[in-house]
């Protein structure tokens, strides 16, 4: 019976060391940039239109990227609500719509445009709805869309 006792607390104490060793290592959970040595905050990109009506042959949509370079290229998606086409009796969901992808340039001043016409971004009757989503190495966006009666 003691031989088990000995076992058992062999057997607590190694875990117990090991679990102690495996609690001091450095574990970043975050990837923080720093900038002379203190937190580096930047801003958000920031995604505006004026909108859509029916009245309007397309939709601009205009981009700021502070975290981007100038002359970077950023990707631009039509994101809308579809049936997908490997599970047709499927529920709808955010796919990207075929043939609404375009490349754009970051200018100098961190600013880009895109313009869709309203068959290209999948905006057909007053209430629909798609989502716009930009991404590149060093920046993202998103904005939402939606066709207004004029």
């Amino acid at each position: 019976m003691t031989n088990m006792k000995t076992k058992i607390i062999r057997s607590l104490t190694l875990i117990f060391t090991i679990g102690l060793m495996m609690s001091c290592t450095d574990q970043p959970y975050f990837d923080i940039p720093y900038e002379n040595g203190e937190v580096y905050f930047s801003d958000i990109s920031v995604i505006t239109s004026d909108g859509v009506t029916t009245a309007d042959a397309s939709v601009t949509i205009d981009c700021y990227f502070p975290n981007a370079k100038s002359g970077d290229v950023m990707t631009s998606t039509v994101l809308k609500r579809q049936i997908p086409s490997w599970d047709p009796g499927g529920e709808l969901q955010l796919l990207p719509l075929a043939g609404s992808e375009k490349s754009i340039t970051v200018g100098g001043d961190l600013k880009t445009s895109v313009t869709y016409t309203k068959a290209e971004a999948g905006l057909l009757e007053v209430g629909d709805e798609v989502t716009i989503v930009f991404s590149g190495d060093t920046d993202s966006g998103i904005i939402v869309i939606e066709l207004k009666a004029g």
